[in-house]
């Protein structure tokens, strides 16, 4: 198995070619099975990333040569896509954006590095600190807006940060500055650091789902998710809530049922690409009550926006389309995504994200 880089496809011959609609969209995927195996098509504009065997790339580049004038296609197992460096070495994806990094940091290279992106009152907010220039607070927009590309392809570690300080970017202030800095100050540190991607060594998607009650300034909570697939990290996010929970257990009912529907789209995508139906996902939580509300139902609901989250979790559990476990707080695996640790807790939330094993 290998993969290709097809770069800047080219204007097809004619309007009827079968790859014109792909040119329309930003970005999407294509599967097909092939000898009993499935292969991918990764489509983002004009480039496109194949994963599949030698002889099958092939035949898509003979294909592509009649559809259009010219193309531009790479076949190797180490490859440049959309700023990310792909490596595929003994049964595992090692995907890097050392430069990208580097380019990043090259106006912020007087900062001191930094062991961690961010510190625990990292989302309190000063009122009384002073608003940026409006040239400072450009210069601050398009360095989130840089900092959150790469935090959502290989430095998920850092997306609990850069979360609160997508929130800031229309009214950041030295404060907000100094918090950029700091993540700025730990990029440095580490710019070196990888995403691993190991084969998978079971079928079974698992997905952690938590929730930090009250954890932004208007009180609005933020929710923390990983699945993982044979104990490979395959998405990570961490954001914040859209409406003004009253409680812990409503914020993790909120975070819950926001994200009941991805896990069942997972479920469904990964059964494409294995090419049969995988095991029913299963869904850990660290609150208890959020559990019993979505299994046994009943408890004090104040609002009929609040009973009707009870009933869409319960009605999904029912029908076996995902089974809820308890997880404890100490393995709960999104707990870095929904806050911002330190110390040891940050370092185990980072090696496990980004799938670098520890002794």
């Amino acid at each position: 198995m290998g993969f290709a880089l097809l770069d800047h496809l080219p204007n097809p011959i004619t309007s009827n070619s079968p790859f014109n609609p792909l040119m329309t969209s930003i970005k999407g995927l294509i599967g097909f099975l092939c000898g009993g195996l499935i292969f991918c098509i990764l489509i983002y504009v004009d480039d496109l990333l194949i994963f599949a065997s030698q002889a099958e790339t092939d035949a898509i580049r003979n294909f592509l040569t009649k559809a259009f004038k010219t193309i531009t296609m790479s076949v190797s197992k180490s490859l440049s896509y959309l700023g990310m460096q792909i490596v595929w070495k003994d049964g595992c994806f090692t995907v890097d954006m050392d430069f990208y990094v580097t380019q990043l940091l090259t106006d912020w290279l007087h900062l001191p590095t930094k062991p961690t992106p961010g510190s625990r009152d990292t989302f309190q907010v000063d009122e009384t600190s002073m608003p940026l220039s409006e040239q400072l607070r450009q210069v601050f927009h398009s360095t989130v807006a840089r900092i959150l590309y790469l935090s959502k392809r290989v430095r998920p570690d850092t997306l609990p940060v850069i979360s609160f300080l997508c929130t800031r970017v229309t009214k950041a202030t030295k404060q907000d500055q100094q918090k950029l800095e700091r993540l700025l100050g730990f990029l440095r540190n580490t710019k070196t650091r990888k995403l691993y991607l190991r084969g998978m060594s079971s079928r079974q998607l698992m997905a952690f789902i938590d929730a930090a009650f009250a954890l932004h300034f208007d009180s609005k909570s933020h929710t923390g998710v990983l699945f993982v697939i044979g104990g490979v990290v395959v998405y990570v996010s961490s954001r914040k809530q859209k409406c003004i929970a009253k409680s812990p257990t409503e914020a993790e009912l909120v975070g819950l049922t926001d994200n009941l529907g991805l896990v069942e789209l997972f479920h469904e995508f990964v059964s494409f690409l294995f090419g049969k139906l995988i095991p029913v996902p299963i869904v850990y939580q660290d609150c208890s009550s959020v559990i019993s509300l979505v299994t046994r139902g009943g408890g004090i609901t104040r609002t009929k926006h609040m009973r009707a989250r009870v009933n869409l979790g319960k009605e999904c559990f029912d029908e076996k389309r995902a089974i809820v476990i308890y997880c404890n707080t100490t393995q709960m695996k999104a707990d870095g995504a929904s806050k911002v640790l330190e110390g040891k807790g940050f370092m185990d939330f980072a090696n496990f994200v980004q799938g670098i094993r520890t002794p």
